[in-house]
Formats: structure tokens, C-alpha cells, sequence
């Protein structure tokens, strides 16, 4: 099967976006990561419904985050963040299509880099409540949706978060797999602005995308996401100026497992219930 690549953003999927992307990964993305928010309190970047006739014009399935980063420690709130992560994919597609499709979506638990941040720590006990409840899915009318529980995290800096997801799942909590940030650029006089790799010199590679520690064998790398924040510019006072473009790659090996936990949008407004 040939090498699966996407993107993801923090603002609504374009076609504008989509055709800055193309380029960069040699077509089309087979999917366009976006956030699902687990809090009431910041809804920031959160996918709506709105964006469903963009993608479904242009084949593009949704890979989906879930947000709440700032409050991975509480475990008392995990269960609540994953009704909301579930329920913000249902009223972005709405529940009858999404009966109607029999997928399981996976949601990508979102953990930024703890360094500075030790609020973006995930507990065991967090992540346990967290993929438990994602595992129950969400009831409607007599029926299930199913979804999936998965971890998004820095190769380098998610150290203690990923120490606590191996004992999660050491001691039965279910996890997909995780998707890894690991950062790569093509060689340049500033390494911080440098372009993405041309998309024909990439390969899957294990030694750039498995973090330390080592995922326990039950907790496959998904997704390595290679490179972040398309286009960057140095400004006239010095300082990195980032775009809203990430560049996903889909391990060969889980192909199938990633593409199957993507949700190709509706061509309208879904009905809500």
C-alpha cells in the first residue's frame, strides 16, 4: 500500500489549505486532523459542522483530537472531558450518521510537551477514566456509538506521560495506539524556518517515531507527525513566524487501523439528536 499522509490544523479545514498542502505530501490528505474540546471553560479550535461540506467536497475524512491538554492530571474530570470529546464529534456529524456508518472513531488524546508544563503531565488514573468512558461510547436510542481511545504525544517530552500510559494499559485500560510529534526539516541556513522534506524522500522509520520509553507492545506508533506549523518565516525582529499546516504520516503497517478511525463527513448538515 503506498505511504498514507495527511494534515492537521487549528483553524477550519479550506479548500485554501487544502491546496497549500498538496504539494507538501504529494496529494490529497487522506485525512485533516481537528479538535474536539473535553471542556466547557476553552472551546478553542474546536471542529463544527460547518466544515463538513468543505471536506466532504474535497474526500477528506476527519481525524479527531481530543483537547484538554491543561487538565490531564485531574482524574476526577476525566470521565466528564470524554463525554464532551464524544459528544463534540456527534454534534459535528450527528448521531444518525454516524450509526449509520459503523465505524468506531478513534480520538486522539492530545498531550503537549511537558518541559515548563508539568500541568500537561497525564496521570494513570487519568488516562484509565479517560479511555474507559471513550470505550463505553456514547448511547443513542437503544443504540451504541462506538469509539476508540489513542494518545497523541512529543517523542522527546512526553516522558512521564507516556510512563503512565504504559502502567494504564499495563493494567488493562485500552489504547489504540499513540501518533508521535517528532520534528524533521530539509537542510538550510536556518534550521527553524527550514521547509518539510520533499514527500518522495520520506519513509517510515522507526528510530524517528518510537519515544522513550518504548510504548509497551500493546501500544502500536499510528501516526508520526513529521513536521509542524507549515509555513514558517523569519520575521525582521528575529522571532519564528509559524502557519497552521501539520505533516502526518501513517505508519505502513497500521494503515488500515488509522483510515478505519477517521470520520468522512457528511455532504450537509447532519440532523442532531
Amino acid at each position: 500500500m503506498p505511504a498514507v499522509f495527511g494534515i492537521d490544523t487549528s483553524s477550519p479545514a479550506t479548500g485554501a489549505l487544502n491546496t497549500q498542502a498538496i504539494p507538501l505530501i504529494g496529494g490529497t490528505p487522506k485525512f485533516w486532523g481537528r479538535y474536539f474540546n473535553g471542556t466547557k471553560t476553552n472551546t478553542k479550535y474546536q471542529y463544527h459542522a460547518t466544515e463538513n461540506a468543505v471536506l466532504a467536497q474535497l474526500g477528506i475524512p476527519v481525524l479527531c483530537f481530543a483537547r484538554q491538554m491543561w487538565a490531564v492530571g485531574d482524574a476526577n474530570a476525566a470521565q466528564g472531558h470524554a463525554q464532551l470529546n464524544m459528544q463534540g464529534v456527534v454534534d459535528a456529524f450527528g448521531a444518525p450518521y454516524l450509526l449509520g456508518l459503523n465505524i468506531a472513531p478513534i480520538l486522539y488524546l492530545d498531550l503537549e510537551p511537558e518541559s515548563g508544563h508539568p500541568e500537561y503531565v497525564m496521570t494513570q488514573q487519568y488516562y484509565r477514566n479517560w479511555a474507559g468512558t471513550i470505550t463505553a461510547g456514547v448511547a443513542v436510542a437503544g443504540r451504541t456509538i462506538a469509539f476508540r481511545p489513542a494518545v497523541y504525544l512529543n517523542k522527546g517530552d512526553s516522558k512521564q506521560s507516556l510512563t503512565n500510559l504504559n502502567a494504564a494499559c499495563a493494567a488493562g485500560a485500552a489504547c489504540a495506539g499513540i501518533s508521535v510529534a517528532h520534528y524533521v526539516h530539509q537542510a538550510g541556513p536556518d534550521p527553524e524556518v527550514a521547509p518539510p522534506p520533499p514527500v518522495g524522500s520520506m519513509a517510515w522509520n522507526a528510530a524517528n517515531v518510537t519515544p522513550n520509553p518504548n510504548p509497551i507492545p500493546q501500544i502500536p506508533v499510528l501516526v508520526w507527525q513529521y513536521y509542524g506549523d507549515y509555513p514558517k518565516i523569519r520575521l525582521p525582529n528575529g522571532k519564528v513566524q509559524g502557519g497552521d499546516i501539520d505533516l502526518e504520516m501513517v505508519n505502513p503497517a497500521y494503515s488500515a487501523v488509522v483510515l478505519s478511525g477517521v470520520v468522512p463527513p457528511p455532504s450537509a448538515a447532519a440532523p442532531m439528536v
